[in-house]
Parts: C-alpha cells; structure tokens; sequence
C-alpha cells in the first residue's frame, strides 16, 4: 500500500485545544465558494526578489515552514485554512500572526495571492499558492507534488494560454474546507488528498477512462473510501460532471483497478458529489439521471459546502428521484474512544 506521507496523516492534525476560526452557533446561510458571473481573478504585484530559497530557508522558522508545507500539498488555501491547518498541527499562532507571515512570503516571492473579485461586491475573496522558491522550499521538505497541486509559472502559462478559473480556484479552496471539517470535528480516517488521481497500476496513458481526479479523497478505514468531487453552479459545470462519473463508474468496473491501485486501496471508493445546496443538488440529481448515469447499485452521495462549517459529522446523504433524503454520518473519534473505554 502507498505509505501515507506526513501532510496527508491525520494523526498529524488532532489538535483540539484551539479555536479553529468557525463559530458553532453562527454558520453563514450561503455557501462562500459559491460561484457567481462575472468574477475575475487577479494576481497581488509586487517587487522582484532574488533571494535564493536556500538562503531564505535560513531565516524561517517551523511556523514558516509550515505555511509552505500546507499551501504545497493542498494546491490553494485562504488564510483562515491556512491557520486552520497549522492550528490542527498542534502550532501555537494567532490569526494576525499568519496574516503577517503570508505578507512576508508573498514579499520574499515564497508564495504568491490572489483575489476573486467581483464588481459592487463588499468582500473578495483571497488565496494563496506556492511560488517557484516555495515549491523547491516544500519538496525539501517532503511534499509531495503531482498533477493536481504542480506548480507552474506565469510565462509558462502563458506560452501554454493556460488560464485558471474561479470555478476551479473555488473546488480546490471547498475541498480543503470539506478535509478540515472533517478534521476539527475529529472524524475517524486514516488519510486524506487533496487533488489527488485515483487509477489502476498500468503503464500511461490511460485511454479507457479508468481514471477520475477529485477536489479531494478521506480514507475512512480499510473498507472504505471517500472521493469528494466539488461541483459548482456554472454553465458547463454538469457536462463536465457527467464525464466525471462516466470515468467513475468506469473505474469501480475494472477489474484492475479492484486488482492493484495507485493508493492500494482494497476496497471500491465512493464518490461524493458537493453542491452549493440541497436544491443544487436536486438539479445535479436529476440531471445524472436524466443522461443514463446513476446506479441502484453503486449510487451516487450528496453533501453541501454548509456541513463543514458545522459542529457535525452527519454530512452525506442519498437522494431518491423525488428528492427525499436518507442521511449518513461519518465516524468519530470520540465514540470509538467511548466504545473503549466502556
């Protein structure tokens, strides 16, 4: 089995002592990643610096060096995941303090922001992602990069007219939200993934769809795991879905991928669909249906961006044709610990 590497252990994000920046009692009625017209993505400009990462690396601590570590494997975080992270990792820091020490290396050009703007809006949203030196900065420290979270560079991008979406920006920054959830309310897994592709062991390329890559993946246990794929209220969003779990649905029918897998799991994965609400959900529902793609067998899960700002492990549920909901809730930690010692 693929060892579980030390950013995706949960072990090592079991820190309850703290605040994690989400309030219980007061939860937002509408989901922040949600996706809206005419949002644009801009860059924060700042001056060149030829400090070399090696030299940098001298002047940072093990809070710094954190930073790095999480922005790396998880692709793009806000500064709230970003002190949610480090939090769970057992760090002593404030808020304030990680917004002074992302200023530092954006100004060091460690990492890089962004901002999801919208015209007449009274907020935008911010996210960061490594820069050049960050990523060199991260590997020596034992991140892992693959096709999800790889870094590219703006002249690269732009000699490829690669263009990252909001739409994309946003599942990334809800697949961390869905991983962290589930961390700060102590759900049992034994390793989690964010942008991470599930395939057979097989010579590349693969050219019979058994392959998927989703916003994020929860191992629960041997017998089970999770693939949270986020989907967002955009024009194209259902097509591209539909391919998706076309590949899925592919996947959990081979017999190689049952055989020998990238990640070794033993077991089929479950594929979890997050909207931005119970009433997207329907639409996304009706319309897999409507295009030959749900099973009785091998069916679809539903949850929403809202669940993993709560104090709840129930998150999943199933939905019939009409619309009605049969729930499922994770495992806990705490039970077991209940279970034990009774």
């Amino acid at each position: 089995m693929k060892k579980t590497g030390r950013y995706n252990d949960p072990l090592n994000y079991c820190n309850m002592e703290e605040d994690f920046g989400f309030s219980h009692e007061k939860v937002p009625s509408d989901a922040v990643y949600a996706v809206k017209e005419k949002e644009e993505i801009y860059a924060t400009v700042l001056p060149y610096n030829g400090r070399p990462a090696e030299e940098l690396a001298l002047l940072f601590d093990d809070v710094d060096f954190a930073v790095i570590e999480e922005i790396g494997r998880s692709k793009y975080l806000s500064s709230l995941q970003v002190y949610q992270y480090i939090t769970l990792r057992g760090m002593t820091v404030k808020r304030k303090g990680i917004r002074r020490r992302l200023d530092k290396l954006m100004r060091l050009r460690v990492i890089k922001e962004y901002e999801i703007t919208l015209d007449g809006a009274a907020r935008s949203i911010r996210f960061y992602e490594l820069d050049f030196k960050g990523v060199r900065l991260a590997m020596q420290r034992g991140v892992e990069f693959h096709k999800g979270n790889s870094y590219m560079s703006e002249r690269r991008k732009k000699e490829l007219g690669v263009c990252e979406t909001v739409e994309n920006v946003k599942r990334i920054l809800v697949g961390n939200m869905i991983i962290l959830g589930l961390l700060m309310n102590n759900a049992h897994m034994e390793r989690f993934g964010i942008m991470e592709t599930m395939r057979p062991v097989q010579e590349a390329p693969i050219t019979n769809g058994c392959i998927i890559r989703t916003a994020a993946n929860v191992q629960i246990d041997e017998d089970s795991v999770l693939l949270y794929e986020v989907v967002r209220s955009t024009p194209h969003a259902l097509r591209k879905l539909a391919d998706k779990v076309r590949r899925y649905y592919t996947l959990i029918n081979s017999e190689s991928y049952v055989r020998e897998n990238f990640y070794g799991h033993k077991t089929l994965p479950q594929l979890v669909l997050c909207g931005e609400s119970y009433e997207h959900n329907c639409k996304i529902d009706s319309y897999l249906r409507s295009k030959g793609l749900w099973s009785v067998r091998d069916s679809i899960l539903y949850t929403e961006d809202l669940y993993y700002v709560r104090s709840t492990l129930q998150t999943l549920y199933e939905l019939d044709e009409n619309g009605n909901r049969r729930w499922y809730s994770l495992p806990s930690k705490d039970n077991e610990l209940k279970e034990k010692s009774a």
